[in-house]
This record gives structure tokens, sequence and C-alpha cells, in this order.
């Protein structure tokens, strides 16, 4: 690993940075004159450059091969005019894989609109928006279902979190609410020096490890479509707890009951945690400081 840093790492990154300007400089061509989302020949011409960019970053990261097993099936476009792609979130990695294989808008922090190129690209992937600080997280869901009654297809991980790669967390209801067909998916990550889950570690040093090793495997196993019974499309949480009953029989990993919350305790534990916490939590001590600094006992103890 630390030969690969010293010689693979520089060699990887001298690639990887003109092939994502040349991808977006291409992506950004295809766009222009669009306002919103592509369609026609111009969308034609979006996704195959989306493939392109995230096949050969995934290349260019040491995934030379990634076996995938089972066909590509999406619901009848004249039955069903929306569907939501899922998979495991053991990694990052697979988000670029579903990217390029599926191109569906995906749920981003609001600041993306700002980014030059990636913003343009993110508007135009119909990319929903959201203020990852806000209270009501509710309204996340909300404009899912709203996004997903216009048509369209929606890719998002239910875990609402990364695994260690050995199991399946709780599903969150978020994907399951507007009662629309999934695609299922299972990423698996099978690896021999680096661990290339996410798990208390940042997400650079997931991506300098990740280049250092020779050679990196994911491999997807492509599910049949999903069809919710009236059961599940009146209960999200029955819809949510069925589909991961399937992936957890069909992969063979761990019924896991972890939630996002708990990965934070864990992570805490073991002495890391991610920039978007720690934020949080600085902002929740400083309310609580500048509240207790207007009592008469705080006062008093100072």
């Amino acid at each position: 690993m630390y030969l690969g840093y010293i010689t693979l790492v520089p060699i990887r990154l001298a690639l990887l940075i003109p092939h994502h300007i040349i991808c977006c400089a291409l992506i950004v061509f295809v766009l222009l004159g669009s306002d919103g989302e592509v369609t026609g020949c111009r969308k034609f011409f979006y996704e195959w450059l989306i493939y392109a960019w995230q096949r050969g970053h995934l290349f260019l990261m040491g995934y030379y091969y990634i076996p995938v097993t089972g066909k590509k099936e999406l619901p009848n476009p004249d039955e069903h005019s929306s569907y939501v792609v899922i998979g495991n979130h053991a990694g990052w990695m697979e988000v670029g894989w579903m990217f390029g294989q599926y191109t569906p808008s995906f749920v981003g922090k609001s600041s993306i609109k700002d980014i030059p190129v990636f913003g343009r690209i993110a508007i135009a992937n119909r990319t929903i928006f959201i203020d990852r600080m806000a209270k009501n997280s509710g309204g996340v869901t909300g404009q899912i279902v709203d996004r997903l009654k216009t048509g369209g297809k929606v890719g998002m991980f239910p875990e609402g979190t990364t695994s260690n790669g050995t199991s399946i967390c709780t599903f969150k209801s978020g994907a399951f609410v507007a009662g629309v067909p999934v695609v299922p998916l299972v990423f698996k990550y099978p690896y021999c020096m680096f661990d290339p889950c996410f798990c208390a570690c940042s997400l650079k040093w997931q991506m300098l490890g990740t280049m250092a090793q020779v050679y990196s495997c994911m491999t997807v196993q492509r599910l049949p479509v999903y069809y919710p019974s009236e059961a599940e499309k009146a209960d999200p949480k029955l819809y949510a707890s069925n589909v991961k009953k399937l992936l957890v029989e069909e992969s063979g990993l761990i019924d896991s009951q972890e939630t996002y919350e708990d990965k934070l305790e864990w992570e805490e534990s073991v002495g890391y945690m991610n920039a978007e916490v720690a934020k949080k939590r600085r902002e929740d001590m400083k309310r609580k400081n500048t509240e207790m600094s207007g009592t008469p006992d705080a006062a008093l103890a100072v």
C-alpha cells in the first residue's frame, strides 16, 4: 500500500484529472442551449457520455473489470412512467456505477447548483436539491414523491448511510413512499489489502487508499424489478422491509437492524466524526452556551 501511494496514486491522478475535464467539457457542450431536462437526440449523447465518464473513472481507479450478474430489467414505460433504482450502500463506487448505467436523478445538497460544470450537469440530471441542514427532513420525501409523480427515475440508497460491506442496515421508507416499482441492486467489494467500504475514514483517504491498490474489485448483482402489492403501496415501511428482506436473501449479506444514528455512535467511539456531523455538533454546543450565558445561574457560576 505504501508503495502504491508513491507510485500508483500520482499516475492515476495524472490520468483522472484530464479524463474528468474532457468528459465534463463534452457533457456541457451537449447541454448547450438546454434549459433543463435533456430529451431526444441530445439525451442519447448525454447518457452515453455519462456512461463513458463514470466507467472511465472506475477504470482509472483500479476497477478494470466489474462482474455483473442478472439481466438489466426496467419497468414497462407504458405501465409505469417512474421507478426507483436502489442498492445497498457499502462504499462510494456504486454511486458512479449506478449513475453511468441508469442515469437516475439523485438527492443532493442545494450548494451543488453553484459548482461550475458539475452544477450544470446536476440540473440536467434533474437532481433533487435539498438543504441538508434544514430541520424538516420530511420535505425531502415530499420532493421525491412529487418527482416520481411526474415520471422519471430516481437513484437512492435506502440505508441512508454506508455500511461495512458485510451487512445491510435498516431501510428508510423515503424511497418507497411513492409506491412505484423499484430496480434492486446488490453491491459487494471483495478486497485483499484495502477495505473499500466507507467506515471511519474520510472520503479523501477512501479515494487515496483505493488508488494505491493495483487492482480493485466490485461485483454487481441485478435483481428482477420489484412491483409493490396494494398493501405495500399503502404502507411504505412494509414495502421497505420486504425489499430489504429480498436483498438479504439474494445477496447472503447479514440482516442488520443498525441505523445511521448507530453508525454515528460507533464512529465517535473509534475517534472519527464526519465533517457535517462535527459542524452540527459545534453549532449545537454554541447554541447551548449562548442559552446558558443568558441565565442567572450561569452568570453566577462564571
